[in-house]
């Protein structure tokens, strides 16, 4: 039988969370996942007057903090070699301003092979929803479509866990091929024409746009590169691009990662990614214009933007338990962001 916690009065979906003990995406994508009716969805803090309750995952009491009393993990993050199968669900949320313009939530199998030098891992992508609908509109239903070719999707990484290559390019090309004559006869248009050409450079050539194919925030989030050490609460420094803009080669980051390695009795521990925009180009030629167009630049208006995404690790196996957070750019004009949850289930 499906938990539930009664609405209290004052009650918000922060203060609700942090009374089971469970992080706001969680608390929304568990409860969103099992309501069957539009108006007990809940989103941001402030909920729904005629939501009564909310659901709760059955073993949610697992995560509530039971002691104070912690042990220190080893200052080495490294995952246990060897085989791991887990399931996770995953929320995107894309705003424009503080106005949310696009929702997806999708739940996704790995399973994750470890070896000394690389791990691989094999990826299938289900249950996707658009703006809290399985029903997709027509570009959405060719985007799906396209994406449907990538799974299962078998990838490796590096130890750091960041990404290294797409170890199933020839079947992703073959998977590609047989489908692609069926969207042109029903996909018309100069859009769909232009969205069809691109899939086809990127999906047939996964040597050289690798990455590109992966510029879902989930999969550059996934492949942060958390696994190295943190001795003596060493912080680490590097820089990054961030796949916002579909037209650029990414936006440039200097990111940092910091540890709090003490374990708790759930057998988890902290890792936080923070970062700050560094990329030199102007607000104007971020959002209009391709990366490898010049254009006069207004020292005045320079983008600003941040990342912050909080990883929390099983000890166990050292792989990731779940992630929260956002990363945004604003200028004068433009304000960008996007939040993402991704947790075990």
């Amino acid at each position: 039988m499906q938990k539930k916690y009664y609405i209290e009065l004052g009650d918000t979906t922060s203060t609700i969370a942090d009374k089971l003990g469970l992080s706001v995406p969680e608390l929304v994508y568990y409860h969103n996942l099992n309501s069957g009716i539009v108006d007990e969805y809940i989103y941001g803090d402030i909920l729904p007057e005629k939501l009564k309750y909310i659901l709760l995952p059955i073993n949610y009491e697992q995560e509530i903090p039971v002691s104070s009393k912690v042990k220190y993990a080893n200052g080495k993050v490294n995952k246990g070699i060897g085989k791991t199968i887990k399931k996770y669900g995953v929320s995107e949320r894309y705003f424009n301003h503080d106005k949310i313009i696009n929702e997806l939530d999708f739940e996704i199998d790995i399973a994750e092979e470890v070896y000394n030098e690389v791990s691989i891992a094999d990826f299938n992508k289900y249950s996707v929803r658009v703006n809290n609908s399985d029903n997709f509109r027509l570009v959405e239903q060719l985007y799906h479509k396209i994406d449907s070719c990538l799974y299962p999707l078998k990838l490796s990484s590096n130890n750091d866990g960041s990404f290294k290559s797409i170890v199933n390019g020839e079947e992703i090309k073959q998977r590609w091929t047989l489908l692609r004559p069926e969207l042109e006869e029903y996909y018309q248009g100069e859009t769909s024409i232009e969205i069809l050409s691109r899939a086809e450079e990127a999906l047939c050539n996964t040597d050289v746009h690798g990455s590109k194919l992966l510029n879902s925030f989930f999969f550059k989030i996934w492949h942060s590169p958390v696994y190295r050490s943190y001795a003596d609460r060493k912080i680490v420094e590097y820089e990054d691009r961030y796949l916002i803009f579909p037209q650029h080669t990414g936006v440039k980051f200097k990111m940092s990662l910091t540890s709090d390695l003490q374990i708790n009795e759930n057998n988890k521990f902290i890792i936080h990614l923070t970062g700050s925009c560094v990329d030199n180009r102007s607000e104007n030629e971020l959002w209009n214009t391709p990366s490898n167009v010049l254009v006069n630049r207004d020292p005045e208006n320079i983008i600003k933007g941040e990342i912050n995404m909080i990883f929390k690790m099983n000890e166990t196996d050292k792989r990731i338990f779940s992630v929260e957070g956002f990363i945004e750019l604003h200028g004068q004009i433009h304000h960008k962001r996007i939040e993402i949850g991704i947790y075990e289930l």
